[in-house]
Parts: C-alpha cells; structure tokens; sequence
C-alpha cells in the first residue's frame, strides 16, 4: 500500500529504473541504446535515492534503508564516473558498479514484497513487537539477492574482460 505522493513518486521510479536496468545489462552493450537506457536508469535511480531519503514512516529516523539508498547511491556514482571519464580498467569497473546497483535495487524490491506479503502473517504470529523480525526478513531477502547476484556477476567476469571497448571519438 502506497501511503504518501512521495511513495507513489519512489514506487513509480523505482519500477522505471528495474526495467530500464534490466534491459541495459540484458541488450548489447556500446551502442546509442545502451546508453539512453543506462541514462534513464540513472535518472530514475536518482529520484529512488532521493525520496527512499525522504521517507521516515517505518522508525521515524535515518535508518538501514537509508543508509542502503546512499551505498546505492556509490554504487550508481561509480557507474557514470567509469562511463564518463573512462580511466584504465573502466569497462570492467562500470560494469561492476551499475551490476551493483542493480543488484541493490532488486534486493530492495524483493525485501519490500517480502515484508509486505510476510508481515501481515509476522504480526498476526508473534505480535506488534516483532519488529526483530522484521528486520531478519530484510537481511535475509538481501543477503540472498546479494549472494545470487555476486555469482552472476562473477560468472560473467570473464566475458566482460575480453570485451574491448571502443575508443573515444
């Protein structure tokens, strides 16, 4: 349930910037496309980072979450720096950090439907004080999605190193 315009404004970015994402990691890569689309990503994981640091409703304070929309915000930092100014070693380390930032925004989804879907059962089982469980859903679903994503992206380590990439023009 979205309960606020500036939870309506995360949820809508936030599902831009999973489909936008996806289709930039899953098309080929070095062309016009892959970069209007990892454009639209990083716009719309900016407006993610910039409300999910506005939104207070679960503790009142800066929290975890918080502190994962800024470790986000490194991550998609890294990505447009290695894009942009192309230092030694840039694809690689590109593909590493926009990977990352993936990889966080899908864990963040999957935890959110995790406590959205398991929390109405957490509450109804153990009660309104069960905020430790909550928290144990959260690390649970993002360590899992983490574990996962860092097997793929190892797994395709190889395949991004031979790639050579083009020069400036």
């Amino acid at each position: 349930m979205i309960r606020s315009g500036l939870g309506l404004v995360h949820t809508i970015a936030a599902v831009l910037a999973l489909l936008l994402g996806a289709a930039a990691l899953l098309r080929p890569k070095f062309g016009a496309l892959h970069r209007r689309l990892g454009y639209g990503y990083v716009v719309s994981m900016v407006v993610v980072i910039v409300t999910a640091l506005g939104i207070y409703r679960l503790t009142g304070r800066f929290n975890f979450l918080h502190g994962a929309a800024l470790l986000s915000a490194a991550t998609l930092g890294g990505g447009i720096y290695y894009a942009l100014r192309r230092p030694a070693g840039w694809l690689e380390a590109h593909y590493l950090t926009m990977s990352w930032s993936y990889i966080g925004l899908v864990a963040a989804l999957l935890a959110e439907t995790a406590t959205r879907l398991g929390m109405p059962w957490v509450i109804a089982t153990f009660g309104r004080s069960s905020l430790g469980v909550f928290w144990g859903i959260v690390a649970f679903v993002t360590a899992a999605v983490c574990f996962a994503g860092a097997r793929m992206i190892q797994a395709n380590r190889a395949r991004i190193r031979s790639w050579t990439a083009p020069t400036r023009s």
